[in-house]
């Protein structure tokens, strides 16, 4: 785990989303985990809004989850169950995308850090649509001036 770190802090999650893409383009030649693609777009979106730390938040853990969901995705399909050609040569490029996933998840992390986001949870007035903090807005109060 220490040499994922140690690559992750030398790297660029930009270069790493690129990459990620590319291999995810060239694996979609045959039958493909069709979750990444969308993935790695809106990673690449997440990375370049400075506005808010919200979507790279999401995007980590979306990318995280989708470690598990290749596992999974390779349990089921590794033998070429369809008979597919090309299939060989697509999942050589989704086992190196899956192999770097790891590595990503720690460039996020670290971007994210250096944004200044604690890597909480959050609260729920970041949600959309969410009241801001304190739940309800004052309107008037009756023993006012202004009320009168």
């Amino acid at each position: 785990m220490d040499i994922v770190r140690q690559l992750a802090q030398q790297s660029n999650l930009a270069s790493l989303l690129g990459l990620h893409l590319t291999l995810s383009l060239f694996g979609a030649v045959a039958s493909n985990p069709t979750y990444n693609i969308p993935i790695f777009f809106f990673g690449t979106w997440a990375y370049n809004y400075r506005e808010s730390n919200a979507p790279l938040k999401t995007f980590t853990g979306v990318l995280g989850l989708s470690i598990l969901l290749d596992l999974i995705w390779f349990y089921l399909h590794g033998g070429n169950p369809q008979g597919e050609s090309g299939f060989g040569f697509a999942m050589f490029f989704n086992v190196i995308s899956f192999i770097i996933k790891p590595m990503t998840v720690y460039t996020s992390v670290g971007s994210l850090q250096e944004r200044g986001d604690p890597l909480g949870a959050g609260n729920w007035t970041e949600a959309p649509g969410a009241f801001p903090s304190g739940g309800y807005q004052d309107v008037r109060d009756a023993d006012s001036a202004e009320f009168a």
